[in-house]
């Protein structure tokens, strides 16, 4: 599987509500696979306090929309933590490899990162939806 290197990746943000949560859910499951990166994400995410969080960053239950480069479609998803995952929803686990890629990511930021076979794509993180437009 290929491991996104550190020089090679965007600065990201984390609510620490959030960060507390992953940590948790990280903490208990095998360093491999989407976990592991998650991880890798959690170890590298400069954190800071829900009210102080920037309203075009990723973050758990907000409603995004982004780019892969293997293909020209802008896909609009939320992302949940993995009990409240719904593809069919467009709901995407945070421990999946798009979600453990897009969190933390703000409005135009790309991101080279692994999909299930371990090939190389680029994540680009389109829009972060406003809570309460996507609620609507």
């Amino acid at each position: 599987m290929t491991t996104p290197r550190k020089g090679a990746l965007p600065a990201i943000t984390l609510r620490s509500d959030d960060f507390d949560a992953l940590d948790r859910l990280v903490g208990d499951l095998p360093g491999s696979g989407p976990a592991g990166l998650l991880q890798q994400e959690l170890d590298r995410a400069k954190v800071c306090e829900p009210k102080a969080m920037p309203k075009n960053v990723v973050t758990l239950n907000r409603w995004l929309q982004y780019v892969d480069d293997h293909s020209p479609e802008v896909r609009r998803v939320q992302l949940v933590l993995p009990k409240d995952a719904d593809i069919d929803a467009g709901r995407v686990s945070i421990l999946s490899y798009v979600g453990a890629g897009l969190i933390g990511l703000k409005e135009g930021q790309s991101i080279n990162w692994p999909d299930t076979s371990g090939a190389a794509r680029k994540l680009t993180l389109v829009k972060v939806e406003d809570a309460e437009a996507a609620a609507g």
